[in-house]
């Protein structure tokens, strides 16, 4: 058998070397946004004394570090030596850690609205891009970020997964059904329940979409912490598409007990009825779906509402005037946004709170939105159709993370690569693509 080699020696000379060759891609799909450009117009930015980098400039190697899946602030020390990404982003080199930290310190509750502010002006820019002109579907839900200490604006609250009670925040989180763009985010303490202020919030969230949407044709999909009188009148008197899980009382259990049901798939059964549940005004539309008990094990029935021969699943309180099985297929597609929650907080990093500063810790909130944002748009105007769907952990394995050194030689950069990369065709498309994607 062949031996490798047994001795090496050590030479520490060369520059340039990175291990994120492929983030040239994304960069250069930036670059054609303008985006360092739009943030130094379009944003206010905190007040900063430091000589070397522009606050834009901060913002942008908070973002990179993201896409990059560095992960904590105080793993970026590791891209203090790397030899591309200061050069590409145009800085003599990248900002050290408490740097970093303190950008993030130096934002109040103005500055982070007009960040956000700028964030809207961008997805206003995108939505025709990537084809939603006249239909949107709304995504909302709250997830817990558990906290370890004394963070500023956190509260005791219940973790549902866990089952006992602990500091953590509870962030309201909205995204388009269709494209996957995020509509808004807002960091709220852990014991805050998802109906209060939800109302505000998601009228906000749909005055996001573009205009030439009418209120009809913008749905939202919410689940059973949004059930609330106030809620659902309000989508009702603004004539907005919903469809909300109902929580169980004895009224609407009886009334979805005694339903017609017909059946829609093998050992699948919907029904649709009225009901006025306990304080509400009006009459409104209800959706059940149940399959016999004996084709469910045993956990699902203790999770769900058990009566008689039949498990109930679910049941949707409505305005839409679809038939339910249709209705509860529409539904069950809410479930990229459990996804989408998973992908904040493991692929961007959102459990990992940065600071103790609750505005600080918005303001993340608002870059981790932007850095996805901004990777969702690099997937659907720069990927060919057939590797659209990677994921974020995908595009790092096969195309962010290169080992590549980057070097100058007679008035030009060169960016060697690896010379077995075996997507090299792909590489070669995307550039092109990126370099063609439409200014803001």
């Amino acid at each position: 058998m062949p031996k490798g080699p047994r001795k090496f020696h050590f030479a520490f000379e060369r520059a340039g070397l990175t291990r994120f060759g492929g983030l040239c891609l994304f960069h250069q799909f930036c670059k054609s946004l303008r985006c360092r450009h739009f943030l130094q117009l379009s944003v206010r930015w905190p007040g900063s004394h430091h000589r070397t980098y522009h606050p834009a400039d901060l913002f942008l190697a908070h973002l990179f570090a993201s896409v990059a899946g560095i992960g904590r602030i105080e793993s970026t020390q590791s891209l203090v030596h790397n030899g591309l990404l200061p050069p590409l982003l145009g800085l003599p080199d990248f900002p050290h850690r408490d740097t970093l930290r303190t950008f993030l310190w130096r934002f109040g509750p103005q500055d982070l609205q007009h960040l956000q502010t700028a964030h809207d002006k961008l997805r206003a820019h995108l939505f025709p891009r990537l084809g939603l002109r006249y239909s949107a579907i709304v995504d909302a839900d709250t997830t817990a970020l558990v906290t370890h200490g004394q963070q500023e604006g956190t509260a005791v609250g219940y973790l549902r997964k866990r089952r006992h009670r602990q500091r953590s925040y509870a962030p309201l989180l909205a995204s388009e059904g269709c494209r996957g763009l995020s509509l808004g985010g807002e960091l709220r303490a852990g014991n805050v329940p998802a109906n209060r202020g939800a109302g505000p919030f998601l009228e906000g969230v749909l005055g996001k979409l573009p205009t030439s949407i009418a209120p009809r044709r913008a749905r939202l999909r919410l689940d059973a912490a949004f059930y609330d009188k106030a809620i659902v009148q309000a989508l009702t008197e603004e004539r907005v598409g919903y469809a909300i899980v109902a929580r169980m009382t004895e009224r609407l259990g009886k009334s979805m007990v005694a339903a017609r049901y017909h059946e829609f798939a093998a050992g699948w059964e919907a029904a649709a009825f009225a009901s006025t549940p306990f304080h509400w005004r009006e009459r409104h539309r209800f959706i059940a779906v149940r399959r016999p008990a004996a084709l469910e094990p045993e956990e699902l029935q203790r999770h769900f509402f058990t009566f008689k021969r039949y498990t109930y699943h679910r049941v949707l309180v409505t305005n839409l005037e679809i038939t339910p099985a249709p209705l509860y297929r529409f539904y069950c597609d809410r479930g990229f946004q459990e996804l989408l929650l998973r992908e904040f907080k493991s692929a961007y990093h959102l459990a990992q709170i940065p600071t103790r500063s609750f505005w600080a810790n918005a303001t993340y909130l608002e870059l981790v939105l932007w850095a996805y944002d901004l990777v969702v748009a690099f997937q659907l105007l720069c990927l060919p159709p057939e590797v659209q769907h990677w994921n974020i952990a995908t595009l790092r394995r096969e195309l962010w993370w290169l080992p590549a050194q980057w070097v100058k030689r007679g008035g030009s950069s060169i960016l060697w690569l690896p010379a077995k990369y075996p997507h090299q065709e792909l590489f070669a498309r995307i550039q092109t693509t990126a370099g063609a994607a439409p200014l803001i």
